[in-house]
């Protein structure tokens, strides 16, 4: 695609309203360029895009060690409570009047291949008592080492590591994917506009045309050599041509505004399109569109998440399923003292152990189907991703056959554009010397407008099919070459 530097600063400043009203002249090109630089459907994509980065780098960073800072503050107490006496098991109530502070620092990391989570901590702990006496106790932990270790659960941060980045990896494409929807389209408003210019113009004409033979045919009915009937047929086409200006104009009007709020395009500018030049003789390989769809799209990775997804499921129904085990375990050292340096000397060692086990011994056989469930499930995604395979092949390979027959359909509709324009001419000479009637005269007509609107419409196909194949495959088939975008550039903006 060419980049019209010039006349993309041009455009800038008249969207800054520096210039109020100006003419400017659009190729296919450029129209496509003007909507991937402009258009809101382009600014959605990319917003799209960085809404999934920003989600694939919180995943990673949920990968790393986390610092963390926590603290109790000020939490006094001044209240009854019960206490049971030890020897004689009398239960009497006791003032209690105490302030606590504690605070910690502590590093976090997952591990994802195991499941456990392994936290280096730091903690200090101030009691101060009130009452009986006026007492002040610290206890410090300077080093604690816990880790926690589940068995035969379901591994959450496994499967996040095998599904996070094939999803990142699916975002990429699919702004690929967005972008190329973007250039449909602009190539269907360009035709489209193009053709409601052309009705616009094909209206005016018919109707300067129709009233030049009218005057012909009434010069002719007042010697009496045109009856009656084939005037009023040319007065009637001549009202009916009025009335078609209207309509078409109002519809370019309307499509100038939709093609304008697409660009963001100030709406004093004068919109003219360029028609497109002689179409490419170029074919395209079935199987080479396939294999580059299936490379380079996001298809085959949405497909594999899905996949996935389904296989995560399963793992989740047989995790909760049955036995299930926790081993905690903290090594570190620990001291109380009633002073601060006093904690942090002579420390003690701190070892604990613990092993939490959970075995449901009657559940009705609500685990068990939970796991035939998502088997099922699991079971249906694969057949729905085969079914969506074949599809989806199919589908490209219908589209390559449409355009790779489009070329040849255009070159005859453009004959047949010619063949039209040729004997309207013919028909008005002939007419004008009396030779052909007046239903000949509109009867050619009609096949002209016919056949440009039609020339104009097969030529938005055969554009729309090319662009189609090139969105599903991702891949440039007039250059070789990939499509691929700056993500970097996307990310710093």
């Amino acid at each position: 695609m060419r980049k019209p530097i010039l006349l993309t600063l041009f455009l800038l400043s008249l969207s800054c309203h520096s210039v109020r009203s100006t003419d400017i002249l659009l190729s296919m090109d450029e129209m496509i360029y003007f909507g991937h630089i402009k258009s809101l459907d382009a600014t959605t994509a990319k917003n799209n895009f960085l809404s999934n980065y920003w989600s694939y780098r919180s995943f990673k960073a949920s990968q790393l060690p986390s610092l963390n800072l926590s603290a109790n503050l000020f939490n006094f107490d001044r209240s009854l409570r019960a206490l049971q006496n030890s020897e004689t098991g009398e239960i009497s109530y006791r003032d209690n009047y105490n302030m606590n502070n504690s605070g910690s620092i502590f590093i976090q990391q997952q591990v994802a291949k195991t499941g456990g989570t392994l936290t280096l901590r730091s903690n200090l702990e101030r009691l101060d008592q009130y009452s009986p006496t006026r007492r002040i106790t610290y206890y410090a932990q300077p080093v604690t080492l816990s880790y926690l270790q589940p068995f035969f659960t379901f591994n959450s941060f496994k499967w996040e590591r095998k599904i996070e980045p094939e999803k990142y990896e699916r975002a990429k494409r699919e702004y690929l994917e967005q972008l190329e929807s973007v250039t449909i389209k602009s190539v269907r408003l360009f035709f489209e506009l193009l053709l409601s210019e052309m009705n616009y113009q094909i209206a005016v004409e018919s109707y300067d045309n129709t009233k030049a033979m009218y005057e012909i045919a009434k010069k002719r009915h007042e010697i009496g050599a045109t009856k009656r009937a084939a005037l009023l047929q040319l007065e009637l086409r001549m009202i009916n041509d009025s009335i078609s200006i209207n309509t078409q104009r109002h519809s370019f009007r309307s499509k100038t505004r939709e093609v304008k709020s697409f660009l963001g395009l100030d709406p004093d500018i004068n919109i003219s399109l360029k028609m497109p030049e002689s179409l490419p003789e170029m074919t395209i390989d079935g199987d080479v569109a396939v294999g580059k769809a299936l490379d380079n799209s996001s298809f085959l990775i949405a497909q594999n998440v899905l996949k996935m997804e389904a296989e995560r499921e399963v793992a989740r129904a047989k995790g909760n399923k049955g036995l299930s085990v926790q081993v905690n375990t903290q090594f570190g050292l620990s001291n109380s003292a009633s002073n601060f340096a006093d904690s942090y000397n002579n420390l003690l060692d701190k070892e604990i152990f613990g092993l939490t086990l959970k075995v449901p011994l009657m559940d009705w056989g609500m685990g068990e189907g939970r796991v035939k469930l998502n088997k099922a499930k699991y079971e249906a995604t694969l057949n729905k991703i085969q079914q969506a395979i074949i599809d989806y092949k199919e589908d490209i390979y219908i589209q390559v056959m449409k355009f790779n027959a489009q070329r040849d359909f255009c070159m005859l509709v453009s004959r047949a554009k010619e063949i039209a324009q040729e004997r309207y001419e013919i028909t008005v000479q002939n007419f004008e010397n009396g030779t052909v009637s007046v239903t000949d005269l509109n009867t050619a007509q009609s096949e002209l407008e016919s056949a440009q609107k039609r020339f104009i419409s097969e030529l938005s196909n055969y554009w729309l099919y090319y662009f189609n194949i090139r969105k599903a495959s991702l891949y440039d088939f007039m250059s070789n070459t990939d499509i691929s975008a700056e993500y970097d550039r996307l990310i710093e903006k």
